[in-house]
């Protein structure tokens, strides 16, 4: 029987001192998309959400701000959360973080954490990008159009 094996960009990353690990597959063009797209969503809703706050806690006394605040932040990071295990995998967060709700300042590590990656990944797809640049895939299709 013949076999044939595509070589796969699969990076398998340790996160707790468990022995659990989470799964980036470059070769799935849907994960860069979806990483890109919810670190873009994060800026734009964490600046909405504290516009937002700000506008609901004026004239407040701060002991129901401080109680709002902790309700608001709650919600954001609950939402946070289920963005990194959209992305990433469900249980990502229980890996990464233990069973707790994780702050923003956690999920800014885990992205800090993970940005080498896919910066790697983006040379590497930029490289593969130039080698098969449009002056060259024309030449070959005129010598093969040729023959």
């Amino acid at each position: 029987m013949e076999k044939i094996r595509v070589q796969r960009n699969v990076k398998q990353i340790e996160v707790n001192d468990e022995g659990e690990f989470i799964t980036l597959d470059f070769d799935d063009l849907n994960l860069p998309y979806r990483y890109y797209g919810m670190i873009k969503k994060f800026d734009k809703d964490r600046a909405k959400f504290a516009k937002e706050l700000a506008e609901k806690l004026k004239g407040k006394p701060s002991s129901v701000c401080a109680e709002e605040l902790v309700e608001a932040e709650r919600q954001l990071n609950i939402y946070f959360r289920d963005a990194v295990d959209e992305v990433f995998g469900e249980g990502t967060c229980r890996k990464v973080y233990g069973d707790i709700l994780p702050s923003i300042e956690m999920h800014m590590q885990f992205f800090d954490a993970l940005r080498p990656y896919f910066e790697e990944e983006a040379k590497r797809r930029q490289a593969r990008m130039n080698k098969y640049n449009a002056g060259r895939m024309g030449n070959a299709i005129n010598i093969k159009h040729n023959s």
